[in-house]
């Protein structure tokens, strides 16, 4: 590499401070902490917002309701101004961040917006046993801030966050977890994030989001095919729709070279086969644990082999 730098350089095809800087970074004098930064920087904003959350929950008669009412709103309101004041404004396109704490300031105020629509509902039960549909309005407003600030992290908020009125509206007559319309809604939730970002990604708006979209949509919806393999009544219809909706996360992790949805192909088949063959079949001690050890060593095997060969692509 200091041979090809200096190559480089002597040819004029780099400049003296380009290749001095290439040296420092082959050296390893000079790397990068931008991934540890916005980690630290995520993992503050969810800290700082479950200790607000807390603190309401155990002490809003002690502090009083319209102290904690201000300052809630306050900080909101800050944060979201904040990021009016520093952002591009709307764009199809994606748009780079004006600096390091945009993107989690945006963040924080989503979830300060929750905290307040979550502190009025408990104070002043404005929704009663309506109270789901909060979930749907910060959904709602969350998409609307995903789009205008272009933000991947609160897309992922507003997604989940739909996700979970889905869930809670359909579970509130008592349904169990992952029966009957719960799990349909799953299933029409998954296809539907997946679609939607597909959508978009056709029509030129917010390509960058696609990988946001898909990442949710093919879990949700793949986990629900699982889910729903342990019916008698329709648990192969079940099996061949996972199998179909792996085989299709499966040739898109080869189309764009991501490791990530083969992961979810192959770890939710094997579980979704795992679950039908114990289900429908008697099998003994010895068999099962010979059938893990087998197939456990095989998947790894399997795994390792697709990864090498997705990188040496690259």
């Amino acid at each position: 590499m200091q041979e090809a730098l200096d190559d480089l350089e002597s040819s004029e095809i780099l400049s003296r401070e380009q290749a001095a800087l290439l040296r420092r970074i082959y050296g390893r004098e000079l790397f990068s902490v931008h991934w540890e930064l916005r980690l630290l920087l995520y993992g503050g904003i969810l800290i700082l917002t479950t200790g607000l959350a807390l603190l309401v929950a155990k002490h809003f008669a002690s502090i009083g309701h319209l102290t904690l009412l201000a300052a809630i709103t306050l900080g909101c309101a800050v944060c979201f101004a904040y990021c009016l004041r520093h952002g591009g404004g709307f764009s199809r396109e994606k748009l780079a961040p004006p600096d390091a704490a945009y993107d989690y300031v945006l963040l924080l105020g989503c979830l300060l917006l929750g905290t307040l629509q979550g502190y009025l509902e408990l104070r002043y039960q404005l929704l009663a046993q309506y109270w789901n549909w909060w979930l749907l309005v910060s959904a709602l407003t969350y998409l609307l801030c995903a789009h205008y600030f272009d933000n991947r992290l609160v897309l992922s908020l507003a997604l989940s966050t739909l996700g979970a009125w889905l869930g809670v509206k359909t579970s509130l007559p008592g349904t169990g977890l992952w029966d009957g319309a719960l799990r349909d809604n799953a299933l029409f939730f998954g296809a539907l994030v997946v679609a939607a970002g597909a959508i978009q990604t056709r029509l030129g708006w917010k390509r960058h989001f696609l990988p946001v979209h898909l990442h949710l949509g093919v879990n949700v919806l793949l986990a629900a095919l699982v889910a729903g393999i342990s019916s008698r009544a329709t648990g192969l219809a079940y099996l061949a729709g996972l199998l179909l909706a792996g085989c299709g996360s499966a040739l898109y992790a080869l189309r764009e070279r991501s490791f990530a949805f083969l992961l979810y192909a192959v770890l939710y088949g094997y579980l979704g086969i795992t679950s039908f063959m114990f289900d429908r079949g008697h099998w003994s001690s010895e068999g099962v644990i010979l059938y893990f050890l087998i197939s456990a060593a095989s998947l790894l095997t399997a795994l390792v082999a697709l990864h090498r060969r997705l990188r040496s692509a690259e």
